[in-house]
């Protein structure tokens, strides 16, 4: 495929950062959202964490379909149609409280979000001369979402509105996303069928050389590596308001705004990774990151008041922000759909999975004990950093 031009690879990367900002806010809100839902259609621990799971499912099959789908339909045509999801889920959620249209609803935001994750991944990986540093400013772009929802929610959860409009704003937030992404996806549409007819042989040998990956023990660590961050970061972020809620450690709308707080300090961190710390020691940073989500969620899970816990909450989303895109950037010599459909969505497996189990357990022992389950997560990360330095290539 050929390089975009400067102006190209400019209106590229607005439309993709911007796009990911609002995939971010839509994302991330779901567990801003879910005390919401939870007092409006009174949910149980066990179904709040089935649609927490979903919400992870259409994750991972938005990446695995990514793989598929686009020899079919096209790339275009496949990112539109899975990023309208996250108009339809919240547009869904405001409509009806039936068990089967919620899960839908968080199915619906789940594809979305992968999708748009997957492509402006790839994309960014294209246009980006270091990676590493357009891998954080992507995730940065994501936080900056994040820190949104909570606002977005309190904005318009007055009582003088109907309750669902927090509801039908993100929808329009996720209008915005799709509408960014269609706008991007165009040119380089063009550009891509372009080339692929000029060189047809070509691309055939590159994709038959884009799958050797799968024989490398270092990219397969590095799935597993990110498996135990997306069970520990996805479960944490997403029982988090729940789970300060329903212990009393903070109430009244602080409390919604644990998810600000986290992914402020997410920001802040991979702004800094991004500019100012050296990029010659990714393996040696991924175990010191490791190492310190585990003593700061400890401290987290520790503590009874509310300074401690914020004070423990803002040094955990500091010790994770850099842990997914630098182990991303280290994982293989280049990006391509191949590599990250693979990656994301076998990862991807343990988001879906550890939010349900947060929840069952949390249904049998209480919500601290189910919180207590990432840090079983959190250590499958620290034992396959280290793997990864044993294994650089």
């Amino acid at each position: 495929m050929c390089s975009p031009d400067p102006k190209e690879k400019k209106r590229l990367a607005v439309c993709s950062y911007s796009a990911i900002l609002l995939s971010g806010l839509c994302a991330s809100s779901a567990s801003v959202v879910v005390p919401l839902l939870r007092t409006q259609y009174a949910l149980s621990y066990n179904f709040t964490g089935l649609l927490l799971a979903l919400l992870s499912v259409g994750n991972l099959l938005a990446g695995l379909l990514a793989g598929i789908l686009p020899r079919y339909l096209g790339r275009r045509l496949t990112m539109l149609i899975f990023t309208s999801g996250a108009a339809i889920g919240y547009t869904l959620l405001a409509c009806a409280g039936l068990p089967g249209i919620l899960c839908l609803g968080f199915l619906f935001i789940g594809l979305s979000k992968g999708n748009a994750m997957n492509n402006v991944t790839v994309n960014i990986g294209m246009i980006s001369e270091d990676k590493t540093r357009g891998m954080n400013l992507l995730n940065a772009a994501y936080a900056t979402g994040s820190l949104c929802g909570p606002f977005v929610y309190l904005l318009f959860s007055n009582e003088q509105f109907p309750w669902y409009l927090p509801l039908l704003m993100l929808a329009l937030g996720g209008a915005g996303m799709w509408l960014f992404l269609f706008s991007g996806g165009s040119a380089r549409a063009e550009r891509r069928r372009s080339s692929e007819q000029n060189a047809a042989s070509s691309d055939k040998k590159q994709t038959r050389d884009d799958w050797s990956f799968l024989k490398s023990r270092h990219f397969w660590y590095s799935v597993i590596f990110l498996f135990g961050q997306q069970c520990a970061e996805i479960s944490v972020t997403g029982w988090l308001v729940t789970y300060f809620k329903d212990t009393g450690i903070l109430t009244g709308p602080i409390s919604e705004f644990t998810v600000t707080i986290i992914w402020g300090a997410m920001l802040a961190a991979r702004l800094f990774i991004a500019f100012i710390l050296p990029q010659n020691s990714r393996l040696r940073s991924l175990t010191a990151m490791s190492a310190a989500c585990i003593v700061t969620y400890i401290l987290l899970l520790l503590s009874s008041d509310s300074v401690p816990a914020i004070i423990s909450l803002i040094l955990f989303g500091i010790s994770i922000a850099g842990v997914y895109p630098t182990a991303i950037a280290q994982a293989g010599k280049n990006l391509s759909n191949a590599s990250v459909g693979v990656m994301l969505p076998v990862a991807g497996i343990g988001a879906v999975v550890m939010p349900y189990i947060t929840g069952a357990v949390a249904s049998a022992v209480g919500i601290h004990g189910g919180m207590m389950c990432s840090l079983a997560a959190l250590a499958l990360m620290l034992v396959f950093s280290i793997l990864l330095r044993r294994t650089q290539d």
